[in-house]
Parts: C-alpha cells; structure tokens; sequence
C-alpha cells in the first residue's frame, strides 16, 4: 500500500525554519570577525546548502506520492462509476502509465478457456497499440501468473533471471513492471507498463505502488464486467418479453381476422404521434408497449361475442365493455407491464368523462391513454373491413377534429393534425 503522505507543508517549514536558523549563526559568526571562525562559517554554508537539496529532494518524493495517491483515488472513482468495461480499461491503462513514467502499457484478463488474452495494448500518448506496434515478455507474465506476485526489473537486458529470453533481447524490453489481477486472490488478469528506451525507470518501492494500483483495478474492471453482463442479461429479458407480447397480440389477430394487422398499425403511430409530443426514453416505451397490448382484454371476451357478425345486445355489449378490466387484471400481476397499464386499462375513457370503465374525465385519464385512441380511431376508421370500405382521409380528419373536447384531449388532437405523416 501506498504510505500517508506526511503534511507538505508543515515540512517545508520545518525546513526553511531551519535554514534560517543556519543562515543566522553563519551572520552572526561573520560579524564576530573572528579569522579562526571562517573554517565553521564554510561548513555550515555546506550544511545549508545540502538542507535545500534535501529539502528539494524530499518536496519532489512528496509531490509524486501525491500523484500517486490521487491515482489511487482516480481508479477509486472509476470503480464506482458505470463506465462500460472498454472504457474502464483504457482508464486504467491511462492512469498507470502516467503513475509509473511508462512509455506504454498493456492488460491481459483471463477468458472462460483459462487463457490470458490482451485485452488492451495502450501508449503514453493515449492511443490503443495494434499487435504489430506491441510487443511483450511472455515469461515475465507466466512469471506473475505462477507466482501471483509483481515483477520488477529495472533493465532486463541485463536482469540474470532474463538472460536466456529471447523476447526480452529481440524487443529490446529494458524497465519492466508487471503486477496480477486479483479478485478474492483469484487471478483474473495481469497488468504491466514496460519503458523500451530506458532502465531504472522503475524503483524497488513502485512495486507496492503497482500492486496497490493492480487491487484497485481489479475490481474496478470486475465491477465493469458484472454490470455488462447485467446489463446483457438484461437485455435478453427484455427481448424475451418483448417476443411474449407480440405472441400474445399474434394470437389475437389470429382469433379475430377482420382486424389484423391493427395492432401493428396504431402502434407504429402511437409511438409517432407520442414523439411529436416530446415524450421519449422508458416513458415512450411503455406507450409503445401499451399500444401494443391495448386489445389484449378481449382475450377474455367469447368468441360467440368478439366474432359475432351482427350486431350486439345490450348484455353482449355489456361483457364487450369488461375488455378493459380484464386487461387490467391479467397485466397487473406482471411487474414489467405496470409501467404500460394505462392504455390496455384506459384508452376507451373519453375526455367528457363518458367513457368506460371508469367514467375518468379530462386530465384524470392517463397521458398515454389520451394519445391513443386518436389513433386508434383514425386507424378503425381509414382501413378496409369485410362490411365497408375505408373512409377517406380527410373525412376521417374532420371527425377527430369535430370530437376534440368530447372524445380527445384538445392537444392531442392538435398534436395528431400537425403530425401530417399518418402513414404505416
């Protein structure tokens, strides 16, 4: 570990008190005029002047363990911050070479298999080095890895434990600084930042520096795994889910084929029409979603209802109107779905409050459950069905327009007429 850097400052004047307080017995001294004095007023001049060489020497020792600490630090941040595993380790790499004085650096983690792979080759300039611009001991990283220790060597071409390599002498590899990767002393990896052109770049001391460093990185990059793989598996999730629900809303277009292919109309617009209302991110996702999903109550209506060619009774029409609930009911359980309720639940709510289930008026009706039946009405009405023609765009315009205030929310009409691109 890297030591407490002592107080700077209290030093500096320690120091300086005391080379004043030389400085005052050498005047003091001259002014005696004493001849014989002259031989102690040049010693302690010589005294004076190794004080503030050691007083620079130990400010420069101060100031690169500051450094060092900060990068200590620096990594410390990177790993509590959600930067994906690429960019941590280029953090990593940046950050050890400027520590160490490097001319370059790379990493190695262990794959599945075992193996160690480079998964990043880095320069001092900051820019990733290609397998023909990198080049590295392969002993000294078997070295690390079978002893789980760092290696040092402050000039390989002359170090005895690398006489009979081969890479050290055709790579011209000279100060070399190689530490493992440990999480709960399991090796995961191996990191290294070497200097080609220069020996005793290194010191004896910077080998606790670099494993200090290396436990710091390693879990730094541990953390950037675990949250890719989350995120990764993640993503499976929601792609599984996604996949569920449209097998669902397939199911049901195949039940009822005079309005197939609706679904996937009025979600493509809904999801339009929500854009030009400024919504995005997870909110526009669980509109498109509940688009998606809007009709998945009549799952629970009877075909004898849902398929019926005539027109429907006063009871029929009654159980026809419970779609919206038993909507509510079957997604309420799915914790993922919560977020997309509104529109399976609401869209058939009105904005002069005579819609059902709820009888919900104005603004008590969801966002997204104001959006969508616009389309879901512009959609019923501009499409082909087995007993009618479509109507013509601008007659079905024209109704929207002259139901804005009772059916829909006024600005989600505007919203949809300023749209202009109804097409799917």
């Amino acid at each position: 570990m890297v030591k407490n850097v002592p107080n700077v400052q209290l030093l500096q004047q320690q120091f300086q008190d005391t080379t004043a307080l030389l400085m005052n017995v050498i005047q003091s001294i001259a002014r005696s005029g004493n001849p014989t004095a002259m031989n102690a007023i040049e010693d302690l001049s010589r005294a004076a002047q190794s004080l503030r060489r050691l007083e620079q020497g130990v400010n420069d020792h101060l100031k690169v363990r500051q450094s060092q600490l900060g990068a200590l630090m620096g990594i410390g941040n990177v790993i509590n911050s959600s930067l994906g595993p690429k960019r941590v380790l280029e953090e990593v790499m940046d950050t050890l070479i400027a520590l160490m004085r490097a001319e370059r650096g790379f990493l190695m983690l262990r794959e599945s298999s075992g193996e160690l792979s480079v998964q990043i080759a880095r320069g001092i300039d900051h820019i990733n080095l290609d397998e023909e611009g990198f080049a590295y001991s392969k002993t000294i990283v078997r070295k690390v890895v079978e002893s789980g220790e760092a290696v040092l060597t402050t000039n390989a071409q002359n170090d005895p434990r690398f006489n009979a390599q081969i890479s050290v002498a055709a790579y011209q590899l000279r100060s070399i600084l190689c530490a493992p990767l440990k999480i709960k002393n399991s090796l995961i990896g191996v990191i290294c930042v070497d200097n080609r052109a220069h020996a005793g770049i290194f010191q004896e001391d910077d080998l606790a520096l670099i494993s200090a460093f290396a436990n710091q990185a390693a879990v730094a990059i541990d953390n950037a795994r675990l949250f890719k793989n989350l995120q990764d598996a993640n993503e499976e999730l929601e792609e599984a889910y996604q996949a569920t629900l449209e097998g669902w809303v397939r199911a049901l277009d195949l039940r009822d084929k005079e309005t197939e292919g609706h679904t996937q109309r009025v979600t493509i617009l809904t999801e339009r029409l929500a854009r030009t209302m400024g919504v995005e991110g997870d909110q526009l996702l669980h509109i498109t979603r509940g688009a998606l999903l809007h009709d998945i109550g009549k799952m629970g209506i009877p075909d004898g209802i849902l398929l019926k060619q005539g027109p429907l009774t006063d009871e029929e029409r009654n159980l026809m109107k419970k779609h919206p609930v038993y909507a509510y009911e079957m997604l309420i359980p799915i914790d993922f779905l919560h977020p997309a309720i509104d529109i399976p639940y609401c869209h058939h709510e009105k904005w002069d409050g005579s819609g059902y289930p709820r009888g919900l008026k104005g603004e008590e009706i969801p966002f997204a459950a104001r959006i969508f039946p616009v389309v879901d009405v512009w959609d019923a009405l501009t499409s082909d069905r087995p007993y009618r023609k479509g109507l013509p765009r601008e007659e079905v315009l024209g109704r929207i327009q002259a139901d804005s205030g009772r059916h829909f929310d006024p600005q989600v009409v505007a919203a949809f007429m300023e749209m202009g691109d109804y097409s799917v």
